[in-house]
């Protein structure tokens, strides 16, 4: 696979392929990374601290503040893993290799595809968020990095997500994480009544 350098921004949260995230930069070191990227590509690395998977972030949008702060609203185009990084001054630079997505075994993705699909809508509408409305892909990799992102679990188990090397994989996994997600909010409910 071939492998490329690329500034590395590390974050508490996850970007995700397919998926957006709005991002406040006024960390120096950062500035100079979104400096660079600016007149560079427009693209560099977000992962979550210590991990070594993560994901190619496109600056869709940014504004500069009159004090060098940065909004940045970032697209997140395609996973990658670390090899080894220096510092580039400031900012890490990662040698990187490109992780190609695969949808494992179709049929399997497709049947956890609905399956996510409908725990997905149960998921929202019993956490309180069923009027809003998120757009589910079709394709189970699209689907599967959406889901991910929505959930409201731990940061870790979301990386986890990421790191799948298949949709099916993701899927099946969203499956289980949706079922138990559902399950906890049926007992608050319950405990409410």
């Amino acid at each position: 696979m071939p492998k490329d350098r690329v500034p590395i921004f590390a974050l508490r949260t996850l970007l995700l392929p397919h998926t957006d995230l709005g991002v406040h930069v006024y960390e120096e070191p950062y500035r100079e990374l979104v400096a660079h990227s600016l007149g560079n590509g427009h693209s560099f690395g977000v992962i979550l601290a210590d991990a070594t998977v993560g994901t190619l972030a496109r600056i869709g949008g940014y504004a500069r503040l009159p004090d060098g702060r940065y909004l940045l609203e970032l697209e997140g185009t395609k996973r990658f893993r670390i090899i080894d990084s220096r510092s580039n001054g400031s900012y890490p630079l990662a040698r990187v290799e490109w992780l190609h997505e695969h949808i494992g075994n179709f049929a399997e993705a497709r049947s956890a595809g609905e399956d996510v699909a409908a725990l997905f809508q149960m998921y929202r509408t019993y956490s309180g968020d069923g009027d809003l409305p998120v757009h589910l892909p079709i394709d189970p990799i699209a689907r599967s990095f959406v889901v991910a992102s929505q959930l409201r679990v731990d940061v870790a188990e979301k990386q986890q997500l990421l790191e799948c090397e298949a949709a099916d994989e993701r899927l099946e996994a969203e499956v289980h994480i949706l079922h138990r997600e559902i399950e906890q909010l049926e007992e608050l409910r319950s405990t409410r009544a």
